[in-house]
């Protein structure tokens, strides 16, 4: 029997467990992005509704300022038409008060919408974080226990990886370097058996140039020649 077949296989076993809980850590990241996507939801559209907000408030106080503008014109205008003596000016001031005056109420009014837009923005920019806090709150328990689940499966995740290396290190150079190879391709285990002088991993007949090789020394290296996968006899390891 080879004895880098042994050893290969106990590598085989580490790299399965490894796997395995790689496969248990995505779970567990899963379930913490279900909580992640519902809390970005809220935050975009915190985002969104403060970008929004900002634009309504930055165009109210544009009307503000011209609403305060016209004001003064205005008042300005009303001043002079009191003051004026001069029949003909004095008619040209009141229609110019009268035009002052409809433009005034517009801008007003133009205002007083902003203003309210204004409000209604900053309440629902307020309504939302008060939700993204709830929600926060309501994940809190949930988050500590996915986290402390992370910790303990990222410290046993570490522990198999080493218990793998050091199992690794103990192959011979060339093997390992092609196990390795074989086994960052393959979704499937590197290592398998023979049955029959068939390829258990892709069921192709293993050719009788190297069944002797196989039947000698109970596994072959160079590998399926359809898969590629190194083949063994299970009844060497009895």
């Amino acid at each position: 029997m080879n004895p880098e077949l042994p050893k290969l296989l106990d590598v085989q076993v580490k790299d399965g467990r490894v796997a395995e809980i790689v496969a248990h850590q995505r779970a567990i990241d899963a379930e913490m992005a279900v909580f992640d996507a519902a809390r970005d939801r809220i935050q975009a559209e915190i985002a969104q509704a403060s970008r929004t907000a900002e634009e309504i408030g930055r165009r109210r106080d544009e009307a503000a300022a011209k609403l305060e503008k016209q004001r003064i014109l205005h008042e300005g205008r009303r001043q002079r038409l009191e003051q004026e003596r001069n029949p003909r000016v004095a008619a040209q001031l009141m229609a110019d008060v009268d035009l002052g005056r409809s433009i005034l109420a517009q801008e007003e009014s133009d205002w007083l919408r902003l203003a309210d837009d204004a409000n209604t923005r900053a309440t629902s920019v307020a309504a939302a974080k008060e939700r993204l806090a709830a929600l926060l709150t309501e994940q809190e328990s949930a988050r500590a226990d996915h986290a402390l689940k992370r910790a303990e499966i990222d410290a046993l995740l570490a522990a198999a990886r080493s218990e793998r290396e050091g199992a690794a290190s103990l192959l011979e150079r060339s093997l390992r370097i092609r196990y390795d190879r074989l086994r960052n391709s393959r979704q499937v285990d590197v290592l398998v058996m023979a049955q029959n002088a068939i390829c258990t991993a892709c069921f192709t007949s293993i050719p009788s140039s190297r069944i002797s090789t196989l039947n000698a020394e109970g596994v072959l290296i160079e590998g399926c020649e359809m898969c590629g996968a190194i083949i063994y006899l299970p009844e060497v390891l009895v």
